[in-house]
């Protein structure tokens, strides 16, 4: 197989991706995190500008003191709206993309490299990838995650899980290997490394 070798971590919200992700940097994999990427682009002057004209006139308090977008009322204001939800992912996701590109480009002598995609089923991204690991756990687990996350709220966290309404069966086959989260996390990194020795690098 062609390296480096692409592998998905996807998941819905509070399911365990940034958890996973930290395991396998700890197992020496570099891993591209979609939404501390987005965090970084959120501080460039370029896209803060091209946020707030889109946004300014109907979020208030969109600009906080020291000039950073409030990043908990745009996402209050775009969960609510599908179309506004759109406006912000087709600013962000083509610079995304870019980043992205650039951490291929720059680690293109690993055999491996992880990418942690939360819309992966949503955006139909899964052909880009050779190997998808998926996070799951009980839904009871996830809203006690979530809800522990700064600004984050009952009515909040089900808006967000709306959004990524699918139908797993649609893309099972696509699946690679599922993950329950809520599992002891020396066993997660034991079935981890399984799976990349036996299924990846075999």
């Amino acid at each position: 197989m062609k390296h480096p070798i692409k592998i998905a971590i996807t998941g819905k919200i509070a399911s365990g991706k940034s958890t996973i992700s930290e395991i396998v940097k700890k197992l020496g994999f570099s891993v591209f995190e979609s939404d501390k990427e987005v965090n970084k682009l959120f501080r460039e002057q370029v896209v803060k500008i091209k946020i707030k004209d889109l946004f300014f006139d109907k979020v208030d308090n969109l600009i906080k003191k020291d000039g950073s977008i409030n990043k908990a009322l745009l996402g209050d204001y775009v969960f609510l709206k599908e179309e506004e939800l759109k406006n912000l992912e087709n600013l962000i996701h083509p610079l995304l993309n870019k980043r992205k590109q650039k951490f291929i480009d720059s680690n293109k002598n690993e055999k491996i490299l992880f990418f942690d995609i939360p819309l992966l089923f949503e955006k139909k991204l899964f052909n880009e990838y050779n190997f998808i690991i998926y996070l799951h756990v009980k839904k009871e687990i996830q809203e006690e995650r979530a809800l522990k996350r700064k600004k984050m709220n009952k009515d909040k966290f089900e808006k967000i899980l709306s959004t990524q309404n699918y139908n797993l069966k649609e893309f099972n086959d696509f699946i690679s290997i599922k993950i329950d989260t809520s599992k002891d996390l020396d066993q997660i990194k034991k079935n981890l490394s399984s799976f990349i020795n036996k299924k990846v690098l075999y």
